[in-house]
């Protein structure tokens, strides 16, 4: 009964501890977590919107360029990232998450637009759960860069921006390839983000129209 009952005390014990220095990791590098995950955000806007830091990058240059490149507003309930040329002061495109459903869990991207809101200038699908080496492949860089150039012409009712078609076999601006072997994955992305860009892209045009981006 003593055995059993020191057994109990020494796993509770044993629990406690490491629960308290796992905490005290989680404490020790929150401040961390969150610069890395800032960094990474930067990086993902200045990439799809094509603001490249010059070859020899040091390591706080990606945010001294978003500093300098990017303002930061808001598109109704989400963030909006505009891009600025050299100058600092012309528009080169507009930024935006997007997020939706997938196959085995939420898929979140980042989205450009060119300053007349015509066409994408990038995007980047950074945050998944589809399968590796299947749906997980929609952040390979030729799946990506099929969306660059894209017209963004908001399509009449039934119809959606963009179709994922069986490799080889898309046809026309509005058709891309998927991605073999995941059909669920490129349809939930498809569905998705034609539902996201019906949101965003009339009030980022509403907003531009009324000089307030």
């Amino acid at each position: 009964m003593k055995g059993r009952v020191f057994s109990v005390i020494y796993m509770f014990a044993l629990s406690l501890v490491f629960t308290s220095v796992v905490s005290a990791l989680n404490v020790l590098n929150k401040d961390r977590i969150r610069h890395n995950e800032a960094l990474r955000l930067q990086g993902l806007v200045l990439s799809v919107l094509n603001i490249a830091p010059s070859e020899s990058v040091s390591q706080a240059e990606p945010a001294q360029l978003f500093s300098q490149r990017v303002r930061e507003a808001s598109l109704g309930d989400r963030p909006l990232y505009v891009g600025l040329g050299p100058d600092g002061s012309t528009v080169v495109g507009y930024a935006f998450p997007v997020s939706g459903p997938g196959f085995w869990g939420p898929i979140a991207a980042m989205v450009a637009v060119d300053p007349q809101i015509q066409k994408i200038l990038g995007i980047a699908f950074y945050r998944h759960s589809e399968t590796p080496g299947l749906g997980g492949r929609i952040t390979e860089e030729w799946f990506q860069k099929q969306f660059q150039g894209r017209p963004l012409e908001v399509p009449p009712a039934g119809m959606r921006f963009f179709y994922l078609k069986p490799t080889g076999t898309a046809r026309g601006a509005t058709e891309l390839d998927a991605i073999t072997g995941a059909t669920e994955t490129s349809r939930r992305l498809e569905k998705f983000l034609d539902e996201e860009l019906k949101k965003t892209v009339p009030l980022l045009l509403d907003l531009k129209s009324r000089k307030q981006v």
